[in-house]
């Protein structure tokens, strides 16, 4: 028999890919792709082992659990020994699983060959293709979900100006309680690049002191605008509020370009 071994990897990275990803959705644990292919690419690899004699020795089921507990490792980073254990084991389970039903598909269609008008049907890459399209479809839903949960919380904002009126979407940031020392009032963080063309030098300067969750400090540069004026579905209210500007993007894919303070909300 010929085998292909980039064809071999290539199969074993994609259905390692799978097992992690679905281990992962199973235990409701975060990972990054990144870490799920580098331990996929690994899995992949040890495969090689099995199609060559001098490696052979290295195929043992000790070597096989060793390998899969460094794939875990790899992919989820977790320095939880009862943790690691449980993954693990959700792991073998699912490529068990996999493994029988790959073995089932082929045993039948050896048998029942003959009575199908589909020749040469290939199980591997059925299954290959499902695994493909599971994890396409899942993404896709979660992105969907995430969209649909973040714009319950992104409200239209106009920021009344001197001259010009400005409109944004806000995100409401519940961990948002920054307020301006001197009048108190409430903080909107917007992107700098909203305002480009408006002469900012005309307004009086603010600085608002802040503290984020790993430590760092720092100040930020705002005006006070004649007012803002927040929408919620059919009601709008007029608040003050100090804006104060944000050099960085706030939404990666531009769904918001401001932060609201939980205290401007009706």
């Amino acid at each position: 028999m010929i085998v292909y071994i980039d064809v071999l990897i290539l199969e074993n990275v994609i259905v390692n890919f799978f097992l992690l990803y679905l281990t992962a959705r199973t235990l409701k644990i975060e990972i990054k792709f990144v870490y799920i292919f580098i331990s996929a690419v690994f899995g992949g690899m040890y495969t090689i082992v099995l199609v060559y004699p001098a490696l052979f020795r290295f195929s043992s089921i000790l070597f096989k659990l060793l390998a899969a507990l460094i794939m875990v490792f790899i992919a989820f980073r977790c320095k939880e020994l009862k943790l690691n254990f449980k993954i693990l084991c959700i792991f073998i389970l699912y490529s068990m699983v996999l493994a029988g039903m790959c073995m089932f598909i082929e045993y039948n269609n050896s048998i029942y060959e003959n009575y199908f008008a589909i020749y040469d049907f290939s199980y591997k890459k059925l299954m290959i293709s499902i695994m493909l399209i599971y994890m396409c479809i899942d993404r896709i839903l979660i992105y969907v979900k995430d969209k649909k949960s973040i714009n319950k919380f992104v409200f239209k904002v106009d920021i009344v100006l001197d001259n010009s009126v400005k409109t944004i979407n806000a995100f409401l940031d519940t961990g948002n309680e920054l307020r301006e020392p001197a009048t108190n009032l409430p903080v909107i963080v917007v992107e700098e690049s909203i305002f480009k063309d408006i002469d900012l030098n005309v307004y009086d300067k603010f600085y608002i002191p802040y503290k984020v969750i790993n430590g760092q400090s720092g100040v930020m540069k705002g005006i006070k605008p004649k007012c803002v004026v927040i929408h919620e579905n059919d009601k709008s209210e007029k608040k003050d509020a100090i804006i104060a500007f944000c050099n960085k993007k706030l939404s990666e894919f531009n769904e918001y370009n401001a932060l609201l303070s939980r205290s401007m909300t009706f």
